[in-house]
């Protein structure tokens, strides 16, 4: 049995310095009310008009508003540091806050004094020169205004490391689940901080095994990086996004963020933001490979589907767009010119001309300029700027001679562009070996197979629609004709940061585009290749993603903080039969052995009372926040009905639609991905359902064992699939 949820220790603590830590919490607590009482009172806020006033007591308002909800918990660490022979104690909280009139001030955690807190290191030199030692680092477990524990993590007069880190750690691990994302920023470990702070304009790729923090690490990242501290690098809440694999996650992730401070991040899925840029929000988009994969039982078929749909987002393809699209533009400007008479200010009216091959120079020049906005916006400046210099115009003249120029050139513009709309010129390229082979960048091969159809036994929907294989190829076509960023009005620009959630399900094709779609450097992304359920779509190996993001760093989270040692040592032992860097090393934390639960192969209930036995099981340990996992959709929904008769009352989440609020679920382990639960249980884990002969269902398997935090169980009508039993 494991431990139940712990919950904050009583108020009662050994250490010599409780008392007088509990009297500096009161003197921050009583300094940030002050400050606030100071903000709130209008009267204070005082300028030379009625209009400073105003502004001067709306900007004390925000801040007063944003201070308030951590009085509270001012802080959860302090930091002893000797600078220039002088020392001082620094407290470390989620929000800064700065006492004028005594010693209560706070540091931020994503500050850089507030990063020594998190670091193993013992020295720094400070901005202002000189050189800073570490002389002791302090855990304050603070709730509801009081001072619950004091530990020490570091103190030299000890001899240096107490082994406190570990035993917050283990600590705070050793609490129940909730339905939102377990907040770290007062126990990030050493490489979870060097992560989180790698310096800012360089691409990162987080590679770690389920629960090594990939997620929370990325948030956190994320607000890293909106601090003033990261100057021509700062980044602004609302110039983000956050891209997470399907829409329960990004539900999720909005609910998180403004807790982080960062509540105008946008977070949405990679169809959606596919979808929205390419103006298509009701197109239907479909997975028909993923279907395939989960209900053809025809392996060559399957094969065929999975190197089709790893082709379309090879990066090639983005070359393979680049050239179809050259040539097809190339093709309508034959025979195309302008000849406009243009009145101008003072002078007699002028004829302003452009041949067919002039056309051409420009939009050779617009190709290797390769602007952000798109080929379309790029060919009408270059147009524009030629009849400014061709008819030799002033600054004043400028606006007038472009308004009259606006309807013929936009009428050249049509011909050349109008007939190339992402959805249509994606699929004409498809079904031309010619336009494939014209780059000359796919063998006869690869053209071979994607003119193939390996789906065509897979029903589409009746509406308009397209598959998420084909979406980065619309994006392609998208991003040289009309551009590729976030929209501010009518003005595209690049994010200032774009942070990717289950990262190994991105196509190369994808990483390029989003590459051009953000500030060079400024793109964070969270994966484990153990856990690829979409290797079809994603890259081979992140080697693949660093060809197409220059400069990109790979950083290997080695630890992984979820679960107990023993569903560790088991999800270790799956992850291992496919060979891809499962050493995984858990913390040391002791919990319950894993459960098995089988039945005859003739059992007249099939395994609906083993999972109701579970479920009782995991509650009578203590746990609330459980989920029952499935291969499918279709057997969640099905199970869930099922259990009621077995007194079982679980929440079904079958779609993206649904939100996870905690509680009994039953889910399909391509909806479990990303989330964590106090306890799990794997239903039907057997080699019928996951087939022991495949890497893809051996994947499934430890995705849906690495769920749990502390209980799991494994439940089969049969023999147990081999690698779990």
């Amino acid at each position: 049995m494991s431990a139940p949820v712990s919950t904050r220790p009583p108020v009662h603590d050994s250490h010599p310095d409780f008392e007088s830590e509990a009297a500096h919490l009161t003197g921050t607590v009583d300094a940030m009310l002050r400050q606030i009482d100071f903000w709130e009172d209008r009267d204070r806020q005082m300028g030379a008009d009625l209009e400073t006033s105003i502004i001067l007591g709306d900007e004390a308002g925000e801040h007063a508003a944003m201070l308030s909800p951590h009085v509270h918990h001012p802080y959860f660490g302090s930091l002893k540091v000797r600078v220039g022979g002088r020392e001082q104690t620094l407290y470390v909280g989620k929000h800064a806050f700065r006492d004028l009139k005594g010693p209560h001030s706070v540091v931020g955690w994503d500050s850089e004094v507030g990063s020594l807190f998190y670091s193993d290191a013992l020295g720094w030199i400070p901005r202002r020169g000189g050189q800073g030692v570490i002389k002791r680092r302090r855990q304050l477990d603070i709730a509801a205004k009081t001072l619950h524990r004091v530990t020490d993590l570091y103190d030299d007069e000890r001899g240096g490391d107490t082994g406190g880190r570990e035993e917050v750690l283990l600590r705070r691990l050793e609490e129940g689940s909730t339905a939102g994302m377990r907040d770290v920023v007062e126990t990030l470990q050493p490489e979870q901080n060097t992560a989180m702070r790698y310096p800012a304009g360089t691409p990162v790729i987080i590679q770690g095994a389920a629960g090594s923090g990939k997620t929370t690490i990325g948030f956190h990242r994320l607000s890293w990086m909106t601090h003033a501290e990261r100057g021509p690098h700062q980044a602004r809440a609302e110039a983000c996004m956050v891209l997470m694999p399907n829409r329960v996650l990004a539900t999720y992730a909005a609910r998180i963020l403004p807790e982080l401070g960062i509540g105008g991040v946008t977070v949405t899925t990679p169809e959606g933001w596919a979808t929205g840029l390419l103006g298509l929000e009701k197109l239907e988009v479909t997975d028909r490979t993923l279907t395939l994969l989960l209900t053809d039982h025809d392996n060559t078929r399957r094969a065929l589907a999975w190197r089709r749909a790893k082709l379309l987002g090879d990066a090639r393809m983005l070359d393979v767009v680049r050239t179809h699209l050259w040539n097809r533009y190339n093709a309508a400007l034959r025979g195309q010119g302008l000849r406009e008479e243009v009145a101008l200010r003072h002078r007699d009216p002028q004829i302003f001309t452009v041949t067919d091959t002039q056309l051409h120079a420009m939009l050779r020049d617009v190709f290797a300029a390769d602007p952000l906005d798109g080929y379309r916006a790029g060919f009408r400046r270059a147009i524009e700027a030629q009849a400014l210099s061709q008819l030799n115009v002033t600054d004043d003249e400028e606006a007038g001679v472009l308004r009259q120029l606006s309807v013929p050139v936009t009428a050249l513009l049509g011909r050349v562009f109008a007939s190339t709309t992402p959805v249509t010129e994606a699929r004409r390229l498809l079904a031309s070996p010619e336009s494939l082979a014209a780059s000359g960048l796919l063998s006869e091969r690869e053209i071979a197979l994607l003119g193939t159809d390996p789906l065509s036994g897979i029903p589409t929907p009746r509406r308009a629609h397209a598959d998420v294989t084909e979406l980065p190829l619309m994006l392609a076509v998208q991003a040289f004709t009309g551009g590729i960023g976030r929209l501010d009005g009518r003005t595209l620009e690049p994010f200032d940061h774009v942070v990717l959630d289950e990262a190994q399900d991105y196509s190369p094709l994808l990483y390029a585009l989003l590459g051009r779609a953000t500030r060079p450097g400024h793109l964070t992304a969270l994966g484990d290749l153990n856990q690829g359920m979409h290797g079809y779509k994603g890259p081979s190996n992140w080697e693949a993603v660093g060809a197409v993001l220059p400069g990109a760093e790979v950083l290997t989270l080695g630890r992984t903080y979820r679960s107990t040692r023993q569903i560790t040592e088991l999800g270790a032992r799956i992850a291992a039969t496919y060979n891809r860097a499962a050493q995984v090393q858990g913390v040391d934390r002791d919990g319950a052995e894993v459960q098995r639960y089988t039945a005859p192969e003739d059992a007249p209930y099939g395994e609906l009372p083993l999972i109701a036995q579970a479920v009782k099981d995991a509650q009578a340990a203590g746990h609330t926040n459980i989920a029952i996992v499935t291969r499918r959709a279709v057997d969640a929904d099905r199970l869930a009905e099922q259990l009621r008769d077995f007194d079982t009352d679980a929440q079904p989440i079958t779609t993206q639609e649904h939100r996870f609020k905690g509680g009994l679920v039953v889910l399909p382990v391509s909806l479990a991905k990303g989330l964590e639960f106090s306890a799990a249980i794997v239903s039907s884990a057997n080699v019928q359902t996951y087939d022991e002969s495949t890497e893809y269902e051996r994947r499934l398997l430890y995705v849906s064992a690495s769920r749990a935090l502390h209980w799991l169980a494994l439940v089969s009508v049969g023999e147990l699939h081999p690698l779990v039993a």
